[in-house]
């Protein structure tokens, strides 16, 4: 009883003010390796057709020698992710609140963990409409004590949708920067006022960080709606990521030159990375990862983890004010502490360590000044660097009001 009431501790403090601007946030330190997807397919976008029988699966590992009972529920969300103020019934078919009764318990692993599972919709819950979603993990006995919140979106295919991807119009970014022009077809829908009620949202890679939203069209064409702008639809390209594999930790890969046992788990060291002045030909997965281990049945709770040590090779300190940071899926696409590196003067260059489960992973560094992420610094930035768009057109139902998905397309450049 004391563990499990010591564990809730561990759970509960590090929880984080919860924003009204939802992002895909993990508010626990005990909760490791989350994993949104559709089903098989892990390198997949947690994005699925109403109705259709597709399937989005939810993986997570909760550091623990016990396991803990958990939950999950739903929010609909805006067009910007915000709240809305609809019903439960509106969007739901079956229960608001669900147990999370599928887990198991990591088998001959250094770290232990139970590692959760959640395939959506099932049998105890579908949804009714399109548009932005939220899960939320919770403790069974505390629904407010949210653990991690994922985003997900459910589309629907009504209008023609059509787009390219191509250097940038604006001659000072052509060499950097990508643009993405969209035609939108909306014959055949009865909508209202639909050039005000119109959204669309332009992902790269599918990061939180990288959206573009536009609010109406350039001009339109009868029932074909154009968005040909020259700066708010353009992205930096940035470059390839790197990559490296701990498939398995005790076998050096082209990426890790040596492994340790130390400190009851291993370590994996990468070779020295350079900063980036040209182009890169890295064959990634746009900053994605996989699970993935050799001689395992189940990938999920035979993975063991690992303390992959970073090592960014810079005779002398980048001269300008910054720190450096471990960048890309594996840190939820965001800036954190744990993934920040320190400049090591016997070692020529900046290092840190971070524990992750075993899989190929892409990374990129970044330099963050003053709070902000510069992603060239270190990495460079060109037009032609291999990256996927997501677009979605968003329309304002009127009763109830609620933002609907009514098409939905991913393109990859080059």
């Amino acid at each position: 009883m004391i563990k499990y009431k010591f564990l809730l501790f561990l759970l509960l403090s590090f929880l984080e003010i919860k924003a009204q601007y939802f992002t895909d946030t993990i508010f626990s330190r005990i909760i490791g390796n989350v994993k949104f997807f559709q089903e098989n397919n892990q390198l997949s976008y947690p994005v699925i057709e109403l109705n259709s029988g597709q399937a989005l699966e939810l993986r997570f590992d909760l550091f623990s020698d016990i396991p803990i009972n958990l939950q999950y529920s739903f929010v609909h969300c805006s067009w910007d992710w915000t709240e809305e103020d609809l019903l439960e019934h509106d969007f739901l078919d079956g229960y608001y609140y669900n147990p999370i009764y599928d887990y198991r318990q990591s088998f001959n692993t250094n770290v232990s963990y139970y590692n959760y599972k959640i395939k959506i919709p099932n049998k105890d819950v579908n949804f009714l409409v399109s548009g932005n979603y939220l899960i939320k993990i919770s403790l069974t006995s505390d629904p407010d004590s949210v653990l991690l919140q994922k985003r997900f979106i459910i589309v629907e295919k009504k209008f023609n949708l059509d787009s390219r991807v191509k250097p940038a119009t604006n001659s000072a970014l052509r060499l950097t920067h990508q643009e993405i022009d969209v035609s939108l077809d909306i014959a055949g829908n009865d909508l209202y006022d639909p050039y005000a009620n119109l959204r669309l949202a332009i992902y790269q890679n599918f990061r939180a960080d990288r959206i573009a939203f536009l609010y109406e069209p350039k001009f339109f064409q009868g029932s074909n709606f154009i968005y040909d702008y020259d700066e708010i639809n353009v992205f930096p390209g940035g470059n390839e990521f790197r990559t490296f594999s701990i498939v398995d930790y005790k076998f050096h890969s082209g990426k890790v030159f040596k492994s340790e046992f130390r400190d009851s788990l291993y370590h994996s060291f990468l070779l020295p990375d350079y900063v980036q002045v040209a182009h890169a030909s890295y064959n990634d997965a746009n900053g994605n990862f996989i699970i993935r281990a050799r001689n395992v049945n189940d990938v999920w709770s035979e993975s063991d983890y690992v303390m992959v040590n970073f090592f960014l090779l810079a005779k002398k300190k980048i001269p300008f004010s910054g720190n450096v940071y471990v960048f890309g899926s594996l840190s939820n696409w965001k800036i954190k502490p744990e993934f920040k590196l320190v400049y090591n003067e016997q070692a020529n260059g900046y290092i840190g360590q971070v524990l992750l489960k075993q899989g190929i992973y892409d990374y990129k560094y970044i330099l963050v000044k003053n709070g902000k992420p510069d992603f060239s610094a270190i990495e460079g930035n060109f037009y032609h660097t291999e990256n996927e768009y997501l677009i979605f057109v968003y329309y304002q139902e009127q009763a109830p009001y609620y933002w609907r998905v009514m098409a939905y397309q991913k393109i990859k450049y080059p």
